[in-house]
């Protein structure tokens, strides 16, 4: 796998998420539970602030394990989504298999239409 020079912009963006959104991780049971775990955030923050928490740590963990370069833009014409690559070989090129789908179909039709 390439490995990508620092800086780089998407370790610049999320460091900038993680340093908003996220707190000092904390060990937490919830009071005498048995179901120990780590917290990124701090205590009574908004679920928004939640969310934002757990998106940023979750992304920051998927990208520092399987490469920065596994965080992509779909690859389908018009959409704008963008997605952790989670497949095997690092070369997933669209968001779902509907967009992956749709431009399957678009290939064909334009290779039938050019006979």
């Amino acid at each position: 796998m390439a490995r990508s020079g620092w800086p780089h912009p998407r370790t610049d963006n999320l460091n900038a998420l993680i340093a908003t959104y996220v707190g000092p991780p904390r060990l937490t049971d919830h009071h005498g539970s048995t179901d120990w775990h780590l917290h990124f955030r701090g205590d009574n923050v908004s679920t928004t602030t939640q969310l934002a928490a757990l998106l940023c740590v979750g992304t920051a963990f998927h990208l520092a394990a399987r490469g920065i370069d596994r965080l992509g833009e779909c690859a389908a014409d018009g959409c704008p989504r963008i997605y952790a690559d989670t497949s095997r070989n690092g070369r997933q090129r669209y968001c779902s298999p509907a967009c992956g789908n749709r431009m399957a179909v678009r290939r064909y039709r334009q290779q039938d239409a050019d006979r």
